[in-house]
């Protein structure tokens, strides 16, 4: 099954749409980007400063001092989905800005870029929530379960003949927010683990403690696989497509080193508890197996 995946992020203040558009526009380093790839990728708005300004310039002079500035959109579909790199691709995100504009009008639409440097290609914008009364309000657009759940389906709706539909309506899975997704992938390098060893009990098995020793060490380097998350995805998937330039591919096989290193020192078993925990057995599996080829 392949699905139209539509994220929303809320910003409240200038400084959170800057380091937005920081990533969007590629003026930050973007671990997860290619940038021998990122002249691909497509602006609406020439650039983030300008997208700042278009913003400014539609928010009401009176507004609630917490109240939200701009929605960001993040659109894309099932990286398994047939579409990327054929013209379903440009149709699917055709439809994707028609939708946004639809839904919030095209004067509230500050700016949409297209990403395509990255392993599955996304759309993201940028909107300033007004509403037919001309007032900042973004819950008239995301307020409540009822309005979000209605929304996922007619982004659905608009794609659904392209081979897409959406997921499971009630369904109690937690997505990871845009916020959380950008600062694991742009954080992914950033390691540095030190794990700290209990300290043994009085008559304590050497066994007993062996494994409690274990549990910690799993315990501290948890978050680190967890950030690691997404570099280690497109790494799989760049080892495994032969359409992916060697550049490419040596680029991310040295953005999972880090993880590589992290794993040193512990067994399998060790190991595999780590993979299970993360859910990412399978993908890691393979990594490691291919880094001691």
């Amino acid at each position: 099954m392949n699905y139209a995946i539509l994220r929303t992020a809320k910003l409240k203040t200038m400084g959170n749409i800057g380091s937005s558009l920081a990533h969007s526009y590629r003026t930050i380093e973007t671990p997860n980007a290619d940038p021998n790839l990122t002249p691909k990728n497509h602006h609406s708005v020439e650039t983030p400063e300008a997208v700042k300004q278009a913003i400014k310039d539609r928010l009401p002079e009176k507004r609630r001092s917490d109240a939200v500035l701009c929605i960001e959109y993040l659109i894309t579909a099932s990286p398994e989905w047939e579409g990327w790199g054929t013209s379903k691709e440009t149709d699917f995100f055709k439809r994707s800005a028609q939708w946004l504009i639809d839904q919030h009008e095209e004067e509230n639409i500050a700016g949409m870029s297209i990403h395509r440097d990255i392993s599955t290609p996304q759309l993201v914008a940028y909107v300033v929530p007004i509403n037919q009364k001309g007032k900042l309000n973004c819950k008239n657009f995301l307020g409540g379960r009822a309005k979000l759940n209605q929304m996922q389906t007619d982004f659905a709706n608009a794609v659904a003949d392209l081979g897409l539909t959406r997921g499971k309506e009630g369904s109690k899975a937690k997505h990871t927010s845009i916020k959380a997704y950008y600062h694991d992938i742009n954080h992914a390098r950033d390691f540095s683990i030190t794990t700290v060893a209990p300290k043994p009990e009085m008559f304590e098995s050497k066994a007993r403690y062996g494994e409690k020793v274990s549990a910690a060490v799993i315990e501290q380097i948890e978050p680190t696989v967890k950030a690691a998350n997404s570099i280690l995805m497109d790494y799989e998937k760049a080892r495994t497509d032969k359409s992916v330039a060697e550049a490419s591919y040596d680029t991310l096989k040295k953005r999972v080193e880090p993880y590589l290193v992290a794993i040193q020192g512990l067994n399998q078993e060790e190991i595999a508890r780590v993979n299970g925990a993360m859910q990412l057995e399978r993908r890691i599996i393979v990594v490691e197996r291919n880094n001691t080829r």
